[in-house]
């Protein structure tokens, strides 16, 4: 605007003129411009110029335009195009920019433009702040008070050479052979180079580079040509020998600017005691007009100096002292911007100007005042004296003079003596903290009317619940009610003069940190404990405490002190019933734990544990915590003896400590305190995955945030949610689900007991979650953490996306408004919810992610695609966590959520509202009458069968035990035979009891434990009978091991070897409750524990073994065809029977397994479903077939009992003998056998024949 106008006026006046012009008024406008301008443009009259300028008169008008940007003029006037036309009879030839002025705060600096320049007057009177060149200069230090302003520089035309020196240091600190590299580019570098028309550089030489040395200081080395005056080698003490002249290398950087020079300038070195004076004069000759009289200094302080030097030597020796240089700051209180070290920056040239002024004033030997850099802490200015001699008293002068005279333009800080004061001055976890500030000194001359301001760690301090300022006796007092770990960190006190314009500010900061002290954590062992009342009985009682600190036994001073103490207390008084001891810590008493005795004299049920101690029935003791943990144990002495219904509530110090805090939130402690929070919790990962306790302290953190976010409206960033979700996340790994399913289960019981306020920790911690989530701040975006995502986004109409590449979530439309949604996806969620569903059925696993989806519109129409986490599991049902379920359990509900379609091992969902969602599927179990049919029939006919095998034995048992071989194969097809009859039975009953639908009843585990045991039996047997057909087969027929002994491990390995294995597995799967399936036929776990391959193991390794013990027999017996009597072929024939049964039954029974392996792998296969079921039901069959019925020695047995059976028949009824039921094995055994019977010399001959 004022360009605006300042143009305006210009164009004004030039009209005013132009009329007063045509009435003859010429003469006074003139005389009224000349007077404007303050000089006349002429001195011939106006009249007399228009005639000798073909009747036209020209004037020059000033104009002062006040404006801040000078090229913005600049540019509107060159848009301009001259001569410029205002009236027929006037026109403007030229508009130039003479004078520019700017202020430095405290005066003017004012600047000639190109081709104008002051006057000698103006630049002595108003002092040059550049060269004074033929009586003119371009700059001067004042707003001339005459308004007069630069002048056409007419009096100079030729240009004039001006030598010009400039010195180059270059800081390198990062660029590898940068010496190297410098060195080749100065010495490939044409000479002259035109830098502009005006200026020229002529020659350009390296002269010296500087290296770090192992102290850390810097050593300077000359380049060739050049070399180390002799005092600077004195001086800074030469790193090489001197030559005859001087040396190449000295440890350190002269401060005066001098560097290496040109050998052949510099003198002979002088004797010791005396020194020499050199002035340097560094020149670079340059071309420069006159009318640009000026020198540019480059004064940038570099570690790495190119020179041009040229030395003229003194020969007057004298000893130089090197000169004082004293560090100095101050602080003023604005806000820090790194512009400020731009030395043409406002704050800088104010601030350099007032320290040159102070100690040009102050110091009377000055050689250099100047700023170092400017710094944040407020706004820090560092700068340096040099001088020959300083002192103190000229030091303080200067500090007072910058004081006073930049205080009128900036706030400037007086800093303390000394720190604040803390009361206590030590701080512990939620004690009170006093902290003051002030009073100013009286020489600062603060008034009464101040305000203070407090900062930790740079952050300023509002008052708040735990956080109060106060003003006392002139000073001002920070009370933290309660002291906590996100209080620690280095504290500042302000107070500021509210009197005068440019305020003084009083600062005091803390002496470092003053950081939260770690508190004494006493522990004492017992703290309550029953003991028998027996006099002289000593009981020992323990106390301990972290370092560094110290405990004692309160009034017991031979206990000691030390940071653990035992003291043995002594029984002799069982009058008293109880008695109490203090242990405190010895110079903070208020830490303290007391241990109570319980002298009785009653009989104790539960005695001498390690843990508990001693007490009688329904006693409840009390023990102490691990170190680093915080609470008690307890337990309930029980009338077996034991120390049951165990409660370990130890929390973790360092989350005991957060939860006491998290009670007290506020929105300035609510980031760090997130912070720690997160970090406690990831840095004892282990420690709280494996504490039911400590997890449920975090999750009652979790909830107080979402309580004190929700109340206080406290915004939740992004920051500050990935602390909680980093949080979250260890609670949801997979070794906290031990802990978790002790919490479930103990919130479970809880419930019958506490009625209907008990409450969920899982659930609990899930409502934090939502709660929390509501409280997001409004911008997008995502979260991407180990175990838990976040994606934060809006949209209009429709939203689609995919998260985690294992949840879609799909909304087709909405109410076409802009809204947030915000999505959770939990990696493994379903190690911390349990699987109940609304029937209160836990049969059902967690099969997909667990989603949170929450939206600030209305949404009622979402779709969820689910990608399974087990393709074992059918039976998908879509649910949502109902927080109300189960009184407010919480538990999986359907409502409004439907199944749309369950293929490719996906499941899509479509649900009416938005909350917590996932799937819940069960354990397959294929329901399929053609399945139960051929089961049901074939195990009817195996157990048929067996009854079969076992009379069979049954009648020719007595003709068996003349032969050790043959008796014991047959006692083992009895044993096998016995086995699996019992396993069906066992099978059947658990096969009534159970139900697909339904979870499987604690008599299942009975049912599977003797299913298991008898199933194993049978595979045992059957390696006994093939270890006994080796043994006979390698080893001499008439010797070896006796009847007993082989039946002695025959039973051993039959029944032992099973049962070891079945109690085994149900003493590892039973207490975590995965011994038995879910749901349908009553058998061993497989998805959760595979217990499965207890048996499946053992059978098939069984089954390998055979097949080699049958190799190795058959190969045996091929070789030994002979037989030599009898004897030796009868029970050559007995290990033919056993290899031929062991030949079929071995694969069988192993076909029949490797199908049952094959229904878990492949639980969808209906095929393999129905041939396992096939084979598994003819196993008796088999038995009865191969082990009984196709062994001649056992027909013949057959054939003759039902001959003896014929013959008491006829002769009883005179009925015929053929009509018998055994007429049919006889019949058989004639034609088999190819003899007959028919003497009874031959039956009873052949009767006494082994089978």
């Amino acid at each position: 605007m004022a360009l605006l106008k300042a143009l305006g006026y210009l164009v004004v006046i030039l009209v005013m003129y132009c009329s007063l012009e045509n009435q003859l008024h010429s003469q006074s406008l003139n005389v009224f411009f000349e007077d404007l301008m303050g000089t006349k443009a002429s001195h011939l009259h106006p009249r007399e110029k228009r005639a000798t300028n073909l009747n036209s008169s020209h004037y020059e008008l000033q104009a002062v335009i006040n404006i801040s940007d000078l090229e913005h003029l600049q540019m509107l006037l060159n848009t301009y195009s001259f001569p410029l036309t205002i009236s027929s009879s006037a026109e403007i030839i030229s508009i130039d920019i003479t004078t520019v002025c700017l202020s430095n705060m405290s005066e003017y600096q004012c600047r000639c433009q190109e081709s104008f320049a002051w006057s000698y007057n103006s630049c002595i009177n108003h002092v040059a702040c550049d060269a004074i060149v033929a009586d003119k200069c371009g700059c001067i230090n004042a707003l001339p008070a005459d308004g007069l302003y630069c002048q056409p520089n007419t009096s100079q035309t030729d240009p004039v050479d001006i030598d010009l020196v400039l010195d180059l240091r270059i800081p390198v600190t990062s660029v590898p052979n940068f010496i190297h590299l410098f060195r080749e580019a100065v010495t490939a570098l044409s000479l002259p180079h035109t830098i502009t028309q005006s200026v020229k550089v002529v020659g350009f030489n390296f002269t010296t580079a500087c290296y770090p040395n192992s102290t850390g200081g810097l050593q300077c080395q000359c380049e060739e040509q050049f070399a180390w005056s002799c005092d600077k080698c004195d001086i800074y003490s030469a790193c090489s020998n001197a030559t005859g002249q001087t040396c190449k290398c000295i440890n350190g950087l002269p401060s005066d600017g001098q560097f290496c020079e040109p050998i052949t300038n510099i003198a002979q070195c002088p004797t010791p005691t005396t020194g020499m004076v050199q002035t340097l004069l560094w020149t670079t000759p340059m071309t420069t007009p006159e009318t640009t009289p000026e020198t540019t200094p480059l004064t940038t302080p570099l570690t790495t100096p190119v020179t041009t030097p040229l030395t003229t030597p003194l020969t007057t020796p004298v000893t130089i002292p090197p000169p004082e240089e004293r560090s100095l700051s101050f602080a003023m209180d604005i806000d820090y911007d790194p512009s400020y070290n731009d030395p043409t920056s406002e704050v800088y040239q104010t601030s350099d100007n007032s320290i040159k002024k102070q100690c040009k004033k102050h110091i009377s030997n000055l050689e250099a005042a100047e700023i170092v850099e400017f710094r944040s802490g407020s706004t820090i200015c560092d700068y340096v004296i040099r001088a020959i001699s300083v002192q103190d008293i000229e030091i303080e002068a200067v500090q007072e003079g910058i004081r006073r005279e930049l205080g009128e333009i900036y706030p400037l800080i007086a800093d303390s003596t000394t720190p604040l004061k803390f009361e206590p001055s030590q701080a512990f976890f939620g004690k009170r903290v006093t902290v003051t500030c002030g009073p100013p000194p009286k020489a600062l001359n603060f008034s009464t009317n101040w305000i203070a301001e407090w900062r930790r760690e740079g952050t300023v301090i509002p008052e708040d619940s735990e956080h109060s300022i106060a003003k006392t006796n002139g000073a001002s007092t920070l009370t933290v009610s309660r002291f906590f770990g996100t209080d620690s960190g280095q504290y500042e006190c302000k107070l500021r003069d509210k009197t005068v314009t440019a305020a003084l500010v009083f600062r005091q900061k803390s002496e470092g940190e003053f950081i939260l002290k770690e508190r004494p954590l006493v522990q004492v062992t017992p703290i309550r404990q029953k003991v028998n009342c027996e006099d002289g009985k000593e009981v020992s009682l323990q106390c301990s405490v972290n370092s560094p600190y110290r405990v004692k036994f309160k009034d017991i001073p031979a206990a000691g002190t030390s940071d653990k103490i035992t003291h043995q207390f002594l029984i002799t008084d069982c009058e008293i019933s109880e008695k109490k001891f203090i242990c405190q810590e010895e110079n903070y008493p208020d830490f303290s734990k007391e241990i109570t005795l319980v002298i009785s004299r009653e009989a104790f049920v539960c005695i001498n544990d390690p843990v508990f101690g001693n007490g009688i029935e329904n006693d409840k003791a009390i023990a102490p915590c691990d170190s680093n943990k915080v609470g008690e144990k307890t337990a309930v002495c029980m009338a077996n003896g034991r120390w049951e219904d165990q409660q370990d509530n130890c929390v973790l110090q360092p989350v005991q400590d957060l939860l006491e805090q998290s009670e007290s939130l506020n929105n300035n402690s609510l980031p760090l305190f997130l912070a720690q929070l997160s970090n406690v919790t990831v840095n004892y990962t282990t420690e709280v995955v494996e504490s039911p306790a400590t997890i449920r302290a975090i999750v009652a953190i979790l909830s107080n945030i979402a309580l004190a976010s929700t109340s206080l409206s406290l915004p939740i960033t992004k920051t500050s949610m990935k602390d909680i979700l980093l949080t979250g996340g260890v609670l949801t790994i997979n070794e906290a689900k031990e802990s978790w399913d002790f919490l479930n289960t103990n919130d479970t019981r809880n419930t019958s007991v506490t009625g209907p306020t008990a409450e969920s920790i899982s659930s609990e911690l899930l409502l934090a979650f939502e709660n929390i989530t509501s409280g997001l701040t409004s911008d997008s975006f995502d979260i991407y953490t180990s175990h838990i995502l976040l994606n934060k986004t809006t949209f209009t109409d429709s939203f689609d996306a995919d998260f985690d590449s294992s949840v879609e979530i799909d909304i087709p439309e909405s109410d076409e408004r802009n809204k947030s949604i915000t999505v959770i996806t939990f990696a493994s969620m379903d190690n911390i919810l349990p699987p109940r569903d609304k029937d209160n059925s836990t049969l059902y696993v967690i099969n997909g992610r667990v989603v949170l989806v929450q939206s600030s519109g209305i949404i009622k129409n979402v779709s969820f695609t689910f990608d399974v986490m087990n393709d074992t599991l059918g039976n998908p049902q879509c649910v949502f966590w109902n927080f109300s379920l189960f009184d407010g359990l919480g538990g999986w509900d359907d409502k409004g959520c439907e199944l749309v379609y369950n293929i490719n091992e996906t499941v899509s969902c479509n649900c009416n509202h938005l909350t917590s969602f996932s799937i819940l599927m069960s354990p397959y179990s294929p329901d399929d009458p053609v399945l139960d049919i051929i089961t049901y029939i074939g195990v009817g006919i195996s157990m048929a069968s067996l009854v079969i095998c076992l009379i069979i034995e049954a009648v020719i048992w007595r003709k068996i035990r003349k032969n050790n071989t043959s008796y014991l194969r047959h006692v083992s097809v009895v044993n096998i035979a016995v086995s699996l009859l019992i396993a069906n039975i066992w099978f059947i009953i658990g096969a009534a009891i159970s139900d697909a639908k339904e979870e499987n009843p604690p008599a299942c585990s009975a049912a599977t434990f003797f299913i298991h045991f008898f199933y194993l039996a049978l595979f045992f047997w059957m390696l006994a009978s093939a270890l006994l057909l080796f043994y006979r087969t390698v080893s001499v027929f008439d010797g070896g091991l006796s009847k007993t002994s082989m039946l002695a491990i025959g039973f051993s390995l039959g029944y032992g070897a099973p049962l070891i294995i079945a109690i085994i597995t149900i003493a590892v799967t039973a207490p975590k409750q995965a011994y038995i399936r879910g749901t349908g036929v009553c058998w061993l776990n497989w998805n959760e524990s595979k217990a499965l391959l207890a048996f499946v193991i053992p059978a098939l390794v069984i089954v390998v073994i055979n097949f080699v013990i049958l190799l190795v027999v058959i190969y045996k017996m091929l070789r030994r065809r002979a037989v030599a009597d009898a004897a030796q072929a009868a029970e050559r024939h007995v290990l033919v029977v056993i290899a031929r049964s062991l030949a079929v039954l071995t694969p069988f029974f192993g076909l029949t397994w490797g199908l049952g392996v094959g229904t878990m792998t492949s639980p969808y296969n209906r095929g393999i479903h129905i041939s396992f079921a096939f084979f598994n039901s003819l196993q008796g069959f088999f038995i009865l077939l191969f082990g009984t019925l196709l062994d001649r020695k056992v027909r013949s047995e057959i054939a003759i009992k039902s001959q003896t059976s014929g013959s008491q028949t006829r002769s009883t009824s005179a009925g015929h003998s053929s009509s018998s039921g055994l007429g049919f094995f006889r019949n058989w055994r004639r034609g088999r056998d190819g003899y007959n019977l028919s003497s009874s010399s031959s039956g009873a001959l052949h009767s006494s024949m082994t089978t």
